[in-house]
């Protein structure tokens, strides 16, 4: 256990990031950097123990699994309920929820450090607590007023926590499918009538739920047309009990103490969150914070499994010396070491720009600005959306894969043990598949990275890559690295040129030009640390000099293998289901 507040946090909260500029965008005033880095290192030192206290219990309660509840909820074991309590005793639940609604107000960034620290502990908690940034987030930038009143102090205080209500048995990743039905009432409320399931924490207070408009049901069935966001309370203003009831539990292979549920509404009263049928661009907000959620999760759990494979590696004699002294092992460690740091680099890079995204935001809204620092504002603004809806989908597909890879590798330093229940990696391994499937799938994220860098992202990203990759040159420690990666961005380019040519090769090929897009942004951002704390150069180097190599491979397969691949794929299956028949 232990160094849960790592140093690349601590590099980021304290050299990295601008948080003078952020700070002064976001409040419009010249902020006290100095007493608010305080601050935050205050709040992450605080969740950083309390994480390492809910460690031990959280392993020995794997097995302990979700509840249904008397009421027609749901409810996740006891151990998870009282780590929730200790966080929220200590103010540490809902921690981006604005100030005026008795919120921290604290950036995505720290927002994603207490995540990664939670879900580390226990990651079934962290799928409890993770929710509440985003639909507190989608309550505060699409409600109302009133509903903001009556629902973000609640959501501060870590009184009532959140679900989003997506999936149905016929709209998994095809929202076009859904529905679930919203009728408008004559008091302005909407009754919501439908059933959705696999939905993360179903028994919580308050459900965001995608439905679609009853006036424009049939027209738009098939369509992510005609789709309201439409909030669900499961108790009403007077204290009843609202139309919605959890029907079943999802038995799973892992993450047993999160309630993954079947939720019906029957008459449920709701209402409505931004404008009618634009639901699903709402929606989107809190899927695209969900899946840095989730990338920020399988950080957490990839960093345990490590360090416990590092301990025991340690501590493990055979042949005369520790197991960590085999080359064989000694490269196992150090790669999966690299590879949590890169998906650490990309995440953090990440939400540094939306933090940064939402600072300059909140300072063109109070319109204060000259008219050339307004339209500078504007246009960095503009750019960083671009980057970050690429950036998103890359950083969900590479953390959870690395997740799933790290994980396993632990299992095989453990050897015979570690596919038993009495080692933790076992659990941690288990816990990690979900992470590739929930939020959009790895293949579903390689194909909205793949739409991004058609309609123009890809561009805008090389071009800032350049520029940080053109500012290392002079660096003697970073010049040689810096134009390896310069070179792989070149091969990004040639390929995206051929793949844009052909959309069905394209298509087949996501996921290798998002893991060669992944390779040269986090390439880019470890070399950037590296500027900033020399001691980080051995991680980028041995992340660059691998990751490069591997991206030229898959240029020249991408170059080399598009006439007939799905052609010759199709025979093989073809055959196959021949010989099956």
């Amino acid at each position: 256990m232990g160094n849960y507040f790592t140093p690349s946090m601590r590099l980021y909260l304290e050299k990295l990031v601008d948080w003078e500029e952020i700070l002064r965008l976001r409040d419009g005033a010249d902020p006290d950097v100095e007493a608010e880095v305080g601050a935050f290192r205050t709040v992450l030192e605080t969740t950083a123990a309390l994480a390492e206290s809910f460690e031990r219990r959280a392993r020995e309660q794997w097995h302990a699994e979700a509840e249904l509840t008397e009421d027609g909820g749901a409810r996740p074991p006891a151990h998870i309920r009282e780590a929730y309590e200790q966080l929220r005793e200590a103010g540490l639940v809902s921690l981006m929820v604005p100030e005026e609604y008795g919120g921290a107000a604290l950036p995505g960034l720290l927002n994603g450090f207490y995540l990664e620290m939670i879900s580390r502990a226990d990651t079934s908690l962290m799928t409890v607590v993770g929710l509440q940034t985003g639909v507190a987030g989608d309550i505060d930038k699409y409600a109302e007023e009133a509903l903001k009143q009556t629902w973000l102090p609640r959501f501060a205080s870590g009184e009532v926590q959140g679900a989003m209500d997506l999936t149905e048995p016929k709209a998994g990743s095809d929202l076009g499918g859904i529905t679930t039905r919203a009728t408008e009432q004559p008091d302005g409320s909407l009754r919501v009538d439908g059933a959705k399931i696999f939905i993360t924490n179903g028994g919580a207070e308050v459900h965001l739920v995608l439905a679609r408009d009853a006036d424009h049901y049939e027209d738009s069935k098939g369509t992510t047309n005609g789709l309201s966001l439409v909030l669900v309370p499961r108790h009403l203003e007077d204290g009843s009990r609202n139309g919605i009831h959890v029907t079943r539990l999802e038995k799973k292979l892992g993450i047993h103490g999160s309630p993954t549920c079947e939720v019906v509404f029957e008459d449920a009263v709701g209402w409505r969150l931004g404008q009618k049928g634009q639901g699903f661009r709402a929606m989107l907000d809190l899927m695209n914070n969900a899946r840095l959620g989730v990338a920020a999760q399988a950080i957490g759990v990839a960093d345990a499994a490590f360090a416990d494979a590092h301990r025991y590696a340690a501590e493990r004699r055979q042949f005369g010396q520790t197991i960590a002294k085999q080359p064989l092992v000694l490269i196992m460690l150090a790669k999966m070491h690299v590879n949590i740091e890169a998906a650490r680099a990309i995440l953090y890079h990440t939400f540094e720009l939306v933090d940064s995204t939402l600072a300059r935001e909140a300072a063109l809204a109070r319109g204060e600005l000259s008219g050339d620092e307004a339209k500078t504002l504007r246009e960095a603004v503009e750019r960083d959306i671009v980057r970050v809806r690429l950036l998103t989908p890359l950083c969900k597909y590479y953390a959870t894969e690395i997740c799933h890879d790290v994980t396993r590798d632990a299992m095989q330093v453990f050897g015979g043990i570690g596919y038993t229940m009495d080692a933790d990696v076992a659990k941690l391994h288990a816990d990690s598949l979900i992470m590739t499937v929930y939020e959009g799938t790895s293949e579903i994220q390689a194909s909205f990275a793949l739409r991004e860098m058609g309609k123009g992202a890809l561009a805008t990203v090389v071009g800032e890559l350049r520029r940080e990759l053109g500012a290392m040159m002079d660096d003697p420690t970073r010049a040689e690295l810096a134009q390896l990666v310069q070179n792989a961005v070149n091969s990004i380019e040639e390929c995206a040129s051929l793949l844009f040519s052909d959309l069905p090769y394209a298509l087949l090929r996501a996921k290798m030009i998002a893991e060669m897009a992944i390779n040269v942004i986090a390439g880019t951002e470890l070399l950037r640390q590296a500027g900033a704390d020399a001691s980080r150069i051995d991680l980028a180097e041995a992340f660059v000099r691998r990751r490069m190599l591997e991206t030229d491979a898959m240029a020249r397969r991408i170059r080399e293998n598009q006439e007939g691949r799905m052609q010759r794929d199709e025979r093989i299956l073809a055959n196959y289901a021949q010989t099956d028949g």
